[in-house]
């Protein structure tokens, strides 16, 4: 399938590159020469690592990082073969992204760090405003940004109105601030497309199956690892029903999720937006979900 995927760099000098199917655009690089990576301090990865804020090892080299703020939220880091590291969505806010970096930085030494944008919700990249002041390059669609820009306080004031008991002023006065920071390299959405960062002999594969919990949400593969992380558009086990749906297409939800499932079935590790990872089980159990919802 070819990619029709256009990449706009802003403001960000890029050190890798990525391709789509049957083409690959190559982003200027500050050094080509092969990076040793530091050793890794075994001792900090796991557990708790900051406020409200856990370290899960899946498998070597890649770990579930969940915020519970008030509701737990994943995102993951995986330690490429080159060094680098990659990191899927952000904690809920800036502060716990910033206390993210510094386990990252003191677990594995000074590292080229990649960020991905699989949504447009504070889950998905809350934390975008400390990637930017370290100079991280974030990944993200032009339809993010659009409904950043659309739907962003919308979705700022639906949160809030859950927070408006005593027990939860914390977190609403957390939500009050945290700013709207749009991916700093965009790329265009189209159905079914794939698009492939290179990181030496392997790729990430960010791909867009189409609308689920949100019209924007992508899933990021790992081939080498076959670790899928599915996001907001894939329920955990002990999910009941679909969560929030405001942003939600309903109709399209369980095709796209089909989609998801046939082009990744061979996945060990499906990671949700929310809850415990585990297999394609998963995807299988959101498929019933969204029957039981419509």
């Amino acid at each position: 399938m070819n990619s029709k995927m256009t990449f706009i760099l802003i403001g960000v000098l890029m050190i890798t590159g990525f391709s789509g199917c049957s083409s690959r655009v190559q982003v200027p690089s500050q050094q080509e020469e092969v990076q040793v990576a530091p050793a890794v301090n075994d001792a900090l990865l796991a557990g708790n690592i900051g406020s409200d804020l856990y370290a899960e090892k899946i498998k070597e080299g890649a770990y579930v990082i969940n915020h519970e703020f008030p509701w737990p939220a994943n995102s993951m880091v995986v330690e490429m073969g080159t060094g680098e590291i990659v990191l899927v969505d952000t904690p809920y806010t800036p502060e716990a992204t910033h206390e993210l970096l510094n386990w990252i930085n003191q677990s594995f030494g000074d590292r080229k760090i990649v960020a991905i944008n699989t949504g447009f919700h504070f889950d998905n990249l809350g934390g975008n405003q400390v990637l930017v002041q370290n100079d991280i390059p974030i990944y993200g669609s032009s339809l993010t940004v659009q409904l950043i820009d659309e739907l962003g306080e919308a979705s700022r004031n639906l949160m809030l109105s859950w927070l408006h008991r005593p027990e939860s002023q914390r977190f609403y006065k957390a939500y009050q601030q945290i700013p709207y920071v749009s991916p700093t390299v965009i790329f265009e959405l189209t159905e079914s497309d794939l698009m492939r960062l290179p990181f030496g002999q392997e790729v990430v594969e960010i791909y867009y199956p189409g609308e689920t919990h949100s019209p924007d949400n992508v899933a990021v593969y790992f081939p080498e690892n076959k670790i899928l992380f599915g996001g907001c558009m894939i329920k955990s086990e002990s999910s009941k029903d679909l969560g929030n749906t405001a942003d939600a297409n309903l109709e399209e939800w369980p095709v796209s999720v089909n989609r998801v499932y046939e082009k990744y079935s061979d996945a060990a590790i499906v990671v949700p937006g929310h809850g415990q990872w585990g297999s394609t089980d998963l995807i299988q159990h959101t498929l019933q979900l969204c029957t039981e919802t419509k």
